[in-house]
């Protein structure tokens, strides 16, 4: 086998920032100070205003420091599936987007429609994984891969902690132990910052940069613009494709039946929810049985019987 050999030579980098953290630990308005800054060391090296787009999967929380920034928004719905994400990430590039925010980042894994429910869809077991695994791992290089800045934010995986001050008064402590995403997700970033929840402190877990090594900081926009600097050191300009979409799934695959079909069967999961907590599971059962030999939907096959059920399920929710 041949081997080429060649200098190294660094080049601009496109830096993927992860904030983690417990809820109420400040990612959105970290994530939103940083981007702010580096939009603001991107205009001053290039003379060209930088656009922040923000990725929002919080229902209203992406604007409450609408006041505070400049940035745009777009609403992510369920269902949180991996191709969604991708294409967003590539919709963000294809408009011309320098920075842009997806906050947060654990609906793909956990939320509805997300990996996790995709895994129970495909029939929860180890074997599963083989066909939610590939989608995922496009979602990473779609990050990875993106001629884009990016910072993600994940919540944090919740622990409590019973500690005594020094007056012997005993008080719980939320800690954020890792990310709720895939282990090691969190690792695939440039700078892996994780928040504490009480004091808003940034401490790095990962960093390439070598800017924050051992520091614990209140992010803030210069932190962005440093970040902007360093990722803009070298005067090689990165190869990248004209027409970014390396991590998109092809067309046919995108709205293929199995994809089409796990979509509504999550739309079916919601609905049936609703109508279980209003008339009970027996009525839920009872629709679901029309349309299907027994009570358990996530078993339907056919995309049409799937289609026909859901429209049941939403008309019987409605009276």
């Amino acid at each position: 086998m041949a081997f080429q050999v060649q200098k190294a030579v660094r080049q601009k980098i496109y830096t993927k920032i992860a904030l983690m953290a417990p809820s109420g630990g400040g990612k959105t308005y970290g994530a939103l100070r940083l981007a702010t800054g580096m939009a603001e060391e991107i205009k001053k090296e290039t003379g060209k205003p930088a656009k922040i787009l923000m990725g929002n999967t919080e229902k209203g929380r992406g604007i409450y420091y609408a006041n505070e920034f400049d940035y745009d928004i777009v609403y992510i719905e369920p269902p949180h599936n991996p191709e969604k994400y991708v294409e967003f990430i590539n919709f963000a590039v294809a408009e011309g987007y320098d920075i842009l925010i997806l906050d947060s980042t654990s609906h793909e894994w956990e939320g509805k429609g997300g990996c996790l429910e995709l895994h129970q869809q495909a029939g929860g077991t180890y074997q599963s994984w083989g066909k939610v695994t590939p989608r995922h791992d496009k979602f990473i290089e779609a990050i990875a891969g993106a001629p884009i800045h990016i910072i993600a934010t994940m919540r944090g995986k919740d622990q409590y902690e019973l500690s005594k001050d020094d007056k012997g008064k005993s008080t719980v402590q939320k800690l954020g132990v890792g990310a709720q995403q895939r282990t090691g997700f969190e690792y695939e970033f440039t700078v892996t910052f994780l928040i504490d929840q009480k004091t808003n402190m940034a401490e790095p877990q990962k960093d390439n940069t070598h800017l924050f090594e051992g520091e614990s900081i209140l992010l803030s926009e210069n932190h962005g613009r440093e970040i902007i600097i360093w990722a803009n050191s070298s005067k090689v300009e990165p190869v990248i494709k004209k027409d970014f979409t390396p991590e998109a799934p092809p067309a046919a695959e995108t709205s293929s039946p199995n994809n089409e079909l796990l979509d509504i069967i999550a739309k079916i999961d919601t609905v049936a929810k609703l109508i279980g907590e209003k008339q009970g599971k027996d009525a839920v059962a009872a629709i679901i049985k029309k349309h299907h030999k027994n009570a358990n939907y996530r078993s339907i096959k056919d995309i049409e019987i799937a289609i026909a059920l859901l429209k049941d399920l939403e008309e019987n929710d409605n009276e």
